[in-house]
C-alpha cells in the first residue's frame, strides 16, 4: 500500500502518523490564564528535542477556527508544566480534553490538585509522576491549518521520591501510558533491558 499524503485530510494524516509512530507519551500540560483560571490537557506530541539546553517540544492545532486556550495561556504567562501521569490517573488526564468554558478550572474538574510550580507562574500537578516545569522559548506556525510548535526549556523536574534510584528516574517504577490511535492507549509495565551485541 502506497499512501499519497497530500490526498488525505488533515485528520486522517494526524491519525496515520499517530498510528505509525506509536506509542506516543501522554503528557498533561497545564498553564495559567491571563485571568488566573489553570487549565490542563492531555497531549501525545511532547518530546524533548535537546539535552544542553533541556528543551522540549509541543505541538498544539487550532480548534473552530481559533487559537486552543492552552496556546494564549503560554503566550501570556511564557511558560507552562509538562506532567507525567501514571496509568491509575489516565481516566483523570483525559478528562481534561473536554471542551470545557474559558472560567473552568479543569484541574480541579478533573478532580486533579493543582501546585504551585517552583520558578514559574503556571501550575504543576500534585498527583504527577513527574512535572517539568519549562520556561517558553519560541514558536514556530507550521501549515495551512495553522499548527503552533512550541518550544520550552525545562527549568525544573520534580520527582515523586519513589521514582528516583541512582540518581536517576527508574523506569521499571514509572507507569506511563503511551497513545496509540483515538481513543486506544497502552500501559508500558512490559519492560526490558537490552543492549547491542559487542
Amino acid at each position: 500500500m502506497k499512501v499519497e499524503m497530500a490526498d488525505l485530510t488533515s485528520h486522517t494524516v494526524h491519525e496515520l502518523l499517530t498510528r505509525a509512530i506509536a506509542p506516543l507519551p501522554i503528557a498533561l500540560i497545564s498553564t495559567v490564564g491571563e485571568d488566573g483560571v489553570y487549565n490542563a490537557a492531555p497531549f501525545s506530541l511532547a518530546v524533548p528535542v535537546s539535552y544542553k539546553p533541556p528543551v522540549v517540544m509541543v505541538s498544539f492545532g487550532m480548534r473552530r477556527g481559533q487559537k486552543k486556550d492552552m496556546v494564549k495561556n503560554i503566550e501570556y504567562a511564557r511558560d507552562f508544566v509538562i506532567n507525567i501521569m501514571d496509568d491509575s490517573l489516565i481516566q483523570a488526564t483525559i478528562q481534561t480534553s473536554v471542551d470545557y468554558p474559558d472560567n473552568v478550572d479543569e484541574i480541579k474538574e478533573a478532580g486533579l490538585t493543582a501546585v504551585a510550580s517552583d520558578k514559574i507562574k503556571s501550575p504543576r500537578i500534585a498527583e504527577a509522576q513527574i512535572s517539568l516545569e519549562c520556561r517558553f522559548m519560541e514558536a514556530l506556525v507550521l501549515g495551512e491549518e495553522l499548527r503552533f510548535i512550541l518550544f520550552g526549556e525545562v527549568l525544573m523536574a520534580h520527582v515523586k521520591d519513589e521514582l528516583w534510584a541512582d540518581g536517576n528516574v527508574d523506569p521499571f517504577k514509572l507507569k506511563n501510558v503511551g497513545r496509540l490511535a483515538g481513543g486506544t492507549y497502552c500501559r508500558t509495565g512490559d519492560k526490558f533491558q537490552l543492549k547491542p551485541k559487542t
